[in-house]
């Protein structure tokens, strides 16, 4: 069995709290990565993480990721002094990225997150992510 399959078969509880760990530990490494341009990356990989642990993780992911958006969204616009066209850019490409890593694993062409996310990888992320 897959650990897909195996993680689906998880009550919701343990799939919520699976996809915040997933999502929190990716938000981590990309801090600790610390290359620019690597979060992406990251969106895509913990989404598709969250989403591999069932509909719960999905859901989970889709709250998660939206909350955090609206909220760098509201910093960008009126604590960084961005424009609202610059702002709102940023908003909807890392919802767009979050959407993209949930649809891969959906498709089922990537047995894992790394895989799945490689077109999201700059040149000098650290190997082990």
């Amino acid at each position: 069995m897959r650990a897909s399959e195996k993680n689906k078969q998880q009550n919701p509880v343990h799939q919520v709290v699976g996809a915040i760990s997933d999502m929190t530990r990716n938000y981590f490494d990309m801090k600790r990565d610390n290359t620019i341009g690597n979060d992406d990356y990251f969106h895509c990989k913990a989404n598709y993480e969250a989403t591999d642990r069932g509909a719960w993780g999905k859901l989970t992911a889709q709250i998660v990721g939206d909350t955090k958006e609206g909220f760098d969204y509201l910093k960008n616009r009126f604590y960084n002094r961005w424009s609202y066209p610059d702002a709102l850019s940023d908003y909807w490409h890392d919802k767009d990225v979050n959407t993209q890593g949930r649809g891969l694993h959906r498709n089922s062409l990537y047995s894992n997150s790394k895989d799945a996310c490689n077109y999201q990888r700059v040149k000098d992320i650290n190997e082990k992510y």
